[in-house]
């Protein structure tokens, strides 16, 4: 045999060789069906009692089950399995670090996800170097803990080459698994902080009575600003906004007491109920100056049966482009951050939560309809689904225009609140009003009356036995007028002074 040729197949051969072994440690990513994976886990999640998470350079974390429920979320208890038919799922708790709560539901969801997850084991010809893997000095151990006593360890080394997976290990031994970055991403990113409750007020908001809401000076109007801004059609911020809750659900505004906006203040309170935290600062602070805390921007007072809990959100920090706010609860000892988004529906100026429409009827409720203004005195009565108004003889109206009408008074909208004083009609005209309508709806007959001033150039509006003072856009009232116009309208005349309408030519 040609010894050349016996040293070229000898190279060729460990060429192909070490390429074998290098795409079998470092592939390129695969599809999904090009190797066989195997199930990372062969327990259920109702088997665990208990697990530890180790990350490098941070706390043990350990999880243990309570044996208690807690009410699911809709998605996780829909997509998850493990939740009961009431919508609960296992209680759990975070033993250490100390005085930090579980969030049971994300800790069901997780433990549901890995259960699920496969990985692709590496062959190796002889007993695996761990330092290769990362493995020596992994960088997160799961110790899984179960209903038979039995531990299973699962350990997380560095990224593959290719940098689209991780080396993995289970108790220790051989196999090297290869673990997606993509499918398997929750098993090799969560955190202690993923598996803590992070709600900004950890309490049962919807049992909640009462919510006060009390402003810095630096963030209060003082009572010159007030009333410059009542002036001026600005908004403002009193010292302190209190919203009670009503017997049908609703949030109302009691300090100070006006109509409300209920699709704000029920937004408000859902902002309070699923706020997050986005970073712990410190578990245990040993000063709350620092972080603006001692002299909070904004403090949260909320009353249920049990008790009062509060929320403190104090100074501003950047974090990257992100803005966020430095907030501490009643509940916990832990000093966190928040988003500017949640910052800002803390922070809300009164109007905002201000109703901002001068009727409560329902379209299409109302029975009677009363007018006095620039063409006199007209009242409208609903039989059935017929309108007819009140005249020697009576007379049938045209629905669709009586419609209209209310329609578009319904629609009028606010666009500031000059005065909630009281007897200060007589200051924006409304004393003597331009048009006054009564409007009554409703199985119990309930009655509102809406009266309308034009005063330099300004249209106010304002509602009978209240004293608040409302401004509209001043172009209301020309659209207004022909609205009235169109519902006093002759058909007869109209139909006499309209132009005939074009016919073809007789030959």
């Amino acid at each position: 045999m040609n010894v050349k040729h016996t040293l070229l197949a000898f190279a060729i051969f460990l060429a192909l060789g070490s390429a074998f072994y290098y795409l079998n440690r470092l592939p390129e990513k695969p599809g999904k069906d090009d190797i066989p994976k195997e199930n990372l886990f062969t327990f259920t999640p109702d088997q665990v009692e208990e697990f530890t998470l180790e990350e490098q350079s941070k706390p043990v974390a350990n999880f243990r089950r309570t044996g208690g429920t807690v009410p699911a979320s809709a998605s996780t208890a829909a997509l998850e399995p493990g939740a009961d038919k009431k919508g609960k799922v296992p209680q759990w708790q975070i033993t250490t670090p100390e005085g930090i709560a579980a969030d049971s539901v994300q800790i069901h969801a997780f433990l549901g996800e890995i259960v699920a997850m496969k990985g692709t084991p590496l062959a190796t010809t002889a007993a695996p170097q761990w330092s290769e893997y990362g493995l020596d000095a992994q960088q997160k151990t799961y110790r899984f803990k179960l209903k038979d006593g039995k531990t299973v360890e699962f350990s997380i080394g560095v990224q593959n080459p290719a940098g689209y997976a991780h080396y993995a290990r289970r108790d220790g031994a051989a196999p090297v698994l290869l673990i997606d970055d993509i499918d398997d991403k929750a098993l090799i990113e969560k955190t202690l902080f993923d598996l803590r409750d992070k709600r900004i007020l950890p309490i049962e908001v919807e049992q909640s009575e009462r919510i006060e809401l009390h402003f810095s000076p630096t963030q209060q109007s003082s009572a010159e600003e007030l009333a410059k801004a009542k002036q001026l059609s600005l908004p403002i911020k009193p010292p302190r906004i209190v919203l009670t809750k009503q017997p049908n659900g609703n949030w109302n505004l009691d300090e100070p007491n006006l109509r409300t906006d209920h699709g704000s203040t029920n937004y408000f309170l859902t902002t309070i109920s699923g706020g997050s935290m986005q970073s712990v600062e410190e578990e245990k602070a040993a000063s709350l100056g620092k972080y603006g805390l001692d002299r909070p921007r904004i403090r949260l007072v909320m009353t249920t049966p049990s008790g009062t809990q509060s929320l403190l959100v104090g100074n501003s920090v950047k974090r990257g482009e992100q803005e966020l706010f430095y907030a501490k609860n009643s509940v916990w000892p832990h000093i966190f951050t928040v988003f500017r988004t949640v910052y800002d529906q803390l922070n809300q100026d009164l109007e905002a939560y201000r109703n901002r429409f001068l009727y409560d009827f329902a379209q299409g409720s109302a029975d009677r309809l009363e007018i006095q203004g620039p063409t006199g005195q007209l009242h409208f009565a609903r039989r059935g689904e017929d309108w007819f108004l009140a005249s020697t003889p009576e007379k049938k109206m045209d629905g669709t225009k009586v419609g209209d009408f209310l329609n578009s008074i319904h629609a009028l909208r606010i666009s500031s609140y000059p005065s909630d004083a009281p007897n200060r009609f007589a200051a924006y005209g409304l004393d003597k009003p331009w048009m006054k309508v009564q409007v009554t709806f409703g199985e119990k007959s309930q009655e509102e009356t809406v009266l309308y001033a034009r005063q330099d150039k300004k249209f106010y509006a304002a509602r009978q036995g209240e004293p608040s003072v409302y401004e509209l856009s001043p172009f209301e009232p020309d659209n207004l007028e022909a609205k009235l116009k169109e519902l006093t309208a002759d058909p007869a005349a109209a139909a006499q002074s309209s132009p005939p309408s074009p016919t073809s030519a007789t030959p």
